[in-house]
């Protein structure tokens, strides 16, 4: 019984570390995610060339968290368009 308790504390401590990603809202506008790309020129590089830098902006009525480039990885077969992008491409498979 000592050894589970053991284990669940451990997977407590070593996922109370991990940041989580705060609202985007009119406070944090323009910030990036995650946060080491606001204070780093080569973070914010590293982060972007991966496709992970994501910068906090306003939509139409609300804010959102929006990616600032795509890794070639992801454009892969098992890739979906967006809804906009077949739009304007006029992909028939996406209607």
């Amino acid at each position: 019984m000592k050894w589970v308790a053991f284990i669940a504390l451990c997977g407590v401590m070593c996922f109370a570390e991990e940041a989580r990603k705060p609202v985007c809202n009119a406070q944090n506008r323009g910030q990036f995610w995650p946060a080491e790309a606001n204070f780093s020129k080569d973070a914010a590089r590293l982060f972007y060339q991966r496709g992970e830098l994501e910068m906090c902006s306003q939509a139409v009525w609300k804010y959102r968290w929006e990616r600032m480039s795509v890794n070639v990885r992801d454009l892969g077969k098992g890739r979906q368009p967006l809804a906009s992008e077949s739009r304007k491409t006029g992909n028939p498979e996406s209607r």
